[in-house]
């Protein structure tokens, strides 16, 4: 699922439009506008009329499927329906729409929490992304979940535009806006973005900008997409809503590389629908260029209306005994020295053994984006540190069932679920162990690439600088720190536990590495037989070539499977040359020349 470029002013929706009317040669579009719920992405997949299989946003490539969740959220039909004879449902039909909560809804359902003496959630869009993750259905049935649908995808439904495509989605019994509107000039959808902005507070739900399409599907393929964002779509964001509070103190977090981070403490204050109580403040050079005083009544902002963020200080109501924030001189949490590292702006603990450094580690490795172990949450790691049943993450797969048994919330079912999740971690794949790690500078890209290049954890922790440097988006500060990380006594004690636990630490990722693509850009469209798309592009990449996502005439061929849209249409138009998966492969094994 592709992501939206962001518009925050007239400028930018005025050099969208210069870029539209560009691409189209001059063509005039007209834009269907509509409301950008602030909820959680899905694709839903209807086959033969019938609700299939649900799924999230994710990462953008992979999602979690949330199927049985979904099928208990009001309003959505199970099945399609049809209102007009002329309307033939599709024997596949992708839905992109968004879960969301209404307002009300939010406030009741917050009430209840308390009723029940549980903590009220912070807000309708977190609330629903934590209930599409809950694992009983039942649970998640109680909450009071919308979706609303705006786009689909299927070669059964011949339609000219977006709006046309809007209307056939009601026609299906599919929830879409009511407020969706097709404006013919780049001032009309102007018009629509500020009108909007003005009501945002009357709806009764939660909004944060308008997303503006070029209708004709036509010209959709025209302008076609970039590799991360379609050329004929806009999200025109709103301003952030703002509100006054005061400073009534800071406290401290340390994160996973020892890094401290000052966070303002507020009097609560509602912003947006939210009740806001803490705010991050990055850096102490942020604290000093804001002139920060415990006592300021500061003005709040919620940055993309998602997160709390100090802009300004009401100097006129500073109280005379406010107190200046100052630096620590030692580690809040275990009193060792901070340091300052040349060429950054943080104080980093300098302690590896902190216990808060050791929890945050361990909650980065149980993440979703590493191995992904249920059941492992943050206070369940907090209660494994505190207790000294985990020193590091090497300790986890050592983990008796009675030792758990121990600690807080825990049964016989609990513990025995963990301990299964923990071992099935064991074979999780080198790059999500990789990246689980925590090496400075490393993230999941750059892990993934680690992972293609070297056969195991014993082949990558022996690399040189030099040879680290070769690969794609490692320069010398990350080769450098991954050289590190490898060296530090941490590892070695790590390494050993993850040996004693039986880990899988060789790579599933690795492809035999080459020379047949050195210096060309490709370009992969449509459904392979023989691999995925994350398999061509490793293999691309493995042989010198440069995968992308948008055809030009300096692409030096395009790869195009089954199904091949408009990125093939444009490929042939522009003269450039086209291989099927075959020739592809025979190309690799110097059987075909270009």
């Amino acid at each position: 699922m592709l992501s939206l470029q962001n518009s925050y002013d007239q400028r930018d929706l005025e050099e969208f439009h210069r870029r539209v009317v560009s691409g189209l040669e001059g063509e005039q579009p007209e834009y269907s506008c509509e409301l950008k719920f602030d909820g959680v992405s899905l694709l839903l997949t209807y086959e033969h009329g019938q609700l299939t299989r649900a799924a999230t946003r994710g990462d953008g490539e992979q999602g979690d499927d949330v199927t049985a969740n979904i099928r208990t959220v009001r309003g959505l039909p199970l099945a399609l329906q049809t209102t007009t004879v002329r309307t033939k449902i599709p024997e596949v039909l992708h839905v992109r729409g968004e879960a969301y909560m209404r307002t009300d809804d939010f406030l009741a359902f917050n009430e209840e929490q308390v009723a029940e003496g549980k903590k009220p959630l912070a807000n309708p869009r977190n609330t629903v992304a934590g209930s599409l993750k809950l694992l009983d259905p039942a649970l998640v049935a109680r909450r009071p979940l919308r979706i609303v649908c705006y786009a689909y995808e299927s070669p059964d439904l011949p339609i000219e535009s977006h709006g046309a495509g809007l209307d056939r989605l009601r026609e299906f019994g599919l929830p879409t806006s009511a407020e969706s509107a097709v404006h013919t000039t780049i001032e009309g959808v102007q018009g629509y973005w500020e009108s909007w902005e003005a009501k945002r507070d009357t709806l009764p739900f939660e909004i944060d900008g308008v997303v503006v399409k070029v209708n004709s599907f036509e010209q959709q393929r025209k302008l076609g997409v970039t590799s991360r964002a379609p050329r004929w779509a806009l999200a025109c964001k709103f301003s952030p809503r703002q509100a006054f509070t005061t400073l009534s103190g800071v406290s401290f977090q340390i994160g996973r590389t020892g890094v401290l981070t000052p966070v303002a403490e507020l009097e609560p204050v509602s912003l947006g629908g939210v009740t806001v109580r803490r705010a991050t403040l990055h850096n102490f050079e942020e604290v000093a260029r804001l002139d920060l005083h415990v006592g300021d009544v500061v003005t709040l902002e919620r940055g993309g209306d998602v997160i709390p963020k100090i802009t300004g200080v009401v100097l006129d109501r500073r109280p005379r005994d406010a107190r200046r924030i100052v630096e620590p001189e030692s580690c809040p949490v275990c009193g060792a020295a901070l340091e300052r590292v040349p060429g950054e702006v943080a104080l980093r603990c300098t302690n590896p053994d902190d216990p808060e450094v050791i929890k945050r580690q361990i909650e980065h490795f149980a993440s979703r984006g590493a191995l992904d172990i249920a059941g492992l949450g943050s206070e369940t790691v907090a209660a494994l540190v505190d207790q000294g049943l985990v020193r590091d993450v090497g300790d986890l797969f050592n983990l008796p069932t009675n030792k758990l048994l121990a600690l807080p919330g825990f049964a016989d079912k609990s513990a025995e679920k963990l301990v299964s999740a923990l071992n099935a971690a064991k074979s999780g794949s080198l790059d999500r162990v990789i990246f689980g790690l925590g090496i400075r500078f490393v993230g999941e890209t750059t892990a993934r690439t680690l992972a293609s290049h070297f056969a195991g954890m014993t082949d990558l922790a022996a690399a040189a600088p030099a040879d680290l440097e070769m690969l794609p988006d490692v320069g010398p500060r990350v080769a450098q720190a991954i050289v590190e990380y490898f060296q530090s006594p941490a590892w070695h004690t790590i390494s050993k536990k993850f040996e004693l636990a039986g880990l899988a630490l060789r790579s599933d990722l690795a492809v035999e590495r080459g020379t047949a693509l050195t210096g060309m850009t490709i370009v992969v469209t449509g459904s392979l037989t023989r691999y995925s798309r994350e398999e061509i592009e490793r293999v691309i990449i493995a042989q010198g070539g440069k995968p992308t996502g948008s055809v030009s005439k300096k692409t030096s061929f395009i790869l195009a499977g089954e199904k091949a849209g408009s990125k093939l249409d444009k490929a042939l138009a522009l003269g450039v040359r086209v291989l099927s998966e075959e020739e592809f492969d025979q190309l690799l094994a110097g059987q075909l020349s270009l």
